[in-house]
């Protein structure tokens, strides 16, 4: 599998968090869901010799976040409620996306489902649930 991001990713991860675990980068959209990737390094292993599970939650919820406020224009959301299945490991140098779908949004929350895959191969499913934030 090719470690090179697709055409058209812009990277997100300016600071923060998620200029340490990035870069991160957004990828154009597929119609239905918004979607982000990253290129597995070194950083990102855990000892078993896969991407560490940490890893690839932090990705979803920043994925998650991510879509939350593209979608609702809102300078800020929090996290209300994330959670993560495990289907398969990563692998170095593997490129890993999340695809993202709002299954449902209220006035104040927002509930997504996402896809981490590498390729076609699933890494993680998750559900969550985001409150969308206000101007400060």
């Amino acid at each position: 599998m090719t470690s090179e991001m697709p055409p058209g990713a812009e990277e997100i991860s300016h600071a923060g968090f998620n200029r340490h675990v990035g870069p991160l980068y957004r990828l154009p959209d597929d119609g239905e869901r918004t979607r982000f990737a990253f290129v597995v390094v070194s950083k990102h292993m855990n000892a078993a010799g896969s991407i560490h599970g940490g890893m690839l939650m932090a990705f979803a919820d920043v994925s998650m976040s991510r879509t939350t406020r593209l979608v609702t224009d809102a300078p800020s959301c929090s996290t209300v409620a994330l959670t993560c299945d495990f289907l398969a490991p990563g692998r170095l140098d593997e490129v890993i996306e999340s695809r993202i779908r709002v299954t449902r949004r209220t006035r104040t929350m927002v509930f997504l489902s996402a896809e981490v895959a590498a390729g076609e191969r699933l890494l993680l499913v998750a559900n969550g649930v985001w409150k969308i934030g206000s101007a400060r």
